[in-house]
């Protein structure tokens, strides 16, 4: 019988011409003893064997107890088009992942002029970020911003769980948000700050972590995202201030925690700002006083107002007198 002769389809999937030939010359005789094939093709079983490897490799020969099993060449070519198709999906996704590093490019950094000064804050490798943050709530005054999407699955070490329980018995706000999960997995952890007089709030993620001192000190990861050994340590009033928007247009969407929705916190917080209008203060000087952005001091004299019921600030000064708020 005529040998048939190679084709040039197997070898579009990287076999060669002598693989492909054995491929014919075995595709015959599926079925038969290795020993068999070997002998008449003048090969020892072990020859033979090694020389199908690669064709095994791919599934163009099946070996089962010594006898050969040659898929149809249809067959063949389906599970190599089914190969090539997820090494192409595969590939596809590698760059997928690439497209989205290419942001995160950096260009060339901008001349500095001679005469700039450098911003205010540093990169922080190491060190301890509670005892960091514990400090700057105790050195400073003003309502404290956290964003904490993962911290609450170890319990808050005790020098910064002090310097914030200190802190909102002297009559300051905090704030922090909390992905909904948290309600669940760390219940003891938030309710302790609830009643210290916290105020939370929760939403699907919060994406990154996050905390704003007032408006003088904020600390985030070198990148954002949540654990990070480097963080950055920020003390530029604009870029404080910033944060501070930032936690702020989070928190309009959050959620709150009706559960966790105590009073105290909110009635000390209260009670400083209507000293505060009570006194005369505008807003700029309310926003210093209670080291809180100016936008925010004007939605709390809203919500104060609408609360109280009143049209103007005297109004709601003389109603908080009434109701014993002051």
């Amino acid at each position: 019988m005529a040998r048939r002769p190679p084709t040039s389809l197997l070898a579009d999937f990287g076999m060669t011409v002598e693989l492909e030939e054995l491929y014919w010359r075995v595709h015959v005789r599926t079925g038969d003893h290795l020993d068999l094939v070997a002998r008449d093709l003048a090969r020892t079983p072990d020859e033979l064997r090694s020389a199908l490897r690669p064709l095994v490799a791919v599934g163009a020969v099946v070996i089962e107890d010594d006898v050969l099993r040659v898929p149809p060449l249809v067959q063949v070519v389906s599970h190599l088009l089914s190969v090539e198709v997820e090494r192409a999906a595969d590939a596809v996704q590698r760059l997928r992942g690439l497209a989205t590093a290419v942001p995160y490019l950096q260009a060339a950094p901008a001349e500095v002029a001679p005469d700039a000064e450098p911003l205010s804050g540093h990169r922080w490798d190491g060190g301890s970020p509670p005892d960091l943050m514990a400090r700057w709530i105790t050195e400073s005054t003003g309502e404290l911003l956290w964003m904490r999407p993962d911290q609450w699955r170890r319990p808050t070490p005790p020098s910064l769980m002090t310097a914030t329980r200190e802190a909102l018995a002297a009559g300051r706000s905090s704030r922090a948000l909390y992905p909904v999960r948290a309600l669940d997995e760390a219940a003891d952890e938030l309710a302790e700050r609830a009643r210290m007089g916290e105020q939370i709030r929760v939403l699907p993620e919060v994406p990154t972590r996050l905390f704003v001192v007032a408006t003088t000190h904020a600390l985030v990861p070198h990148l954002p995202g949540f654990e990070s050994t480097r963080r950055l340590v920020v003390r530029e009033r604009g870029l404080v201030l910033l944060l501070g928007q930032l936690f702020e247009s989070i928190w309009e969407k959050a959620e709150p925690v009706p559960s966790l929705d105590l009073p105290g916190g909110r009635e000390r917080s209260r009670r400083l700002l209507l000293r505060q209008l009570a006194d005369g203060a505008g807003d700029e000087q309310i926003a210093r006083a209670l080291g809180i952005s100016l936008r925010t001091v004007r939605r709390r004299v809203a919500d104060v107002l609408i609360e109280l019921g009143a049209d103007t600030r005297f109004q709601a000064g003389v109603e908080a007198v009434r109701r014993g708020w002051l």
